[in-house]
């Protein structure tokens, strides 16, 4: 496994309510954004994601993102699959790339993203990754 690093930043962030949940359980949202991402990483990115936001906080989301540039320094495309759940108590989160979907330079791209997010809002990432 190959590692880089980098950061993030959301440049579009569009929600759309699909359910309110009556008041009670959870309300549904979906939600539309891009990204553009410095480091190992230098890419643009669109994503479509669908959350559940649950009573006390607690939530959860998958999501489908397409990732168009470099991977330290290989040209193509490749798609991201989202999936997290947590509430006080915790949760988990993976983003991985959907096989077979990497395009260019990149194709046979396998791995897995972490985001970590500062408390003062900065999102950075290490991608985990092979070729085959």
């Amino acid at each position: 496994m190959t590692s880089t690093t980098g950061r993030f930043d959301l440049t579009r962030w569009g929600e759309e309510i699909i359910d309110e949940g009556e008041g009670e359980g959870a309300k549904l949202v979906r939600v539309s954004n891009s990204k553009t991402f410095e480091g190992g990483i230098s890419a643009t990115s669109d994503a479509e994601l669908l959350q559940a936001l649950a009573q006390e906080g607690s939530a959860a989301y998958v999501g489908i993102e397409r990732v168009r540039g470099e991977v330290d320094g290989r040209k193509g495309t490749f798609v991201f699959r989202h999936s997290a759940s947590g509430s006080a108590s915790g949760g988990d989160f993976r983003v991985d790339v959907v096989p077979d979907s990497a395009t260019g330079d990149l194709s046979g791209l396998r791995g897995e993203l972490t985001i970590v997010k500062s408390p003062e809002g900065e999102h950075t990432y290490t991608f985990d990754y092979e070729l085959s």
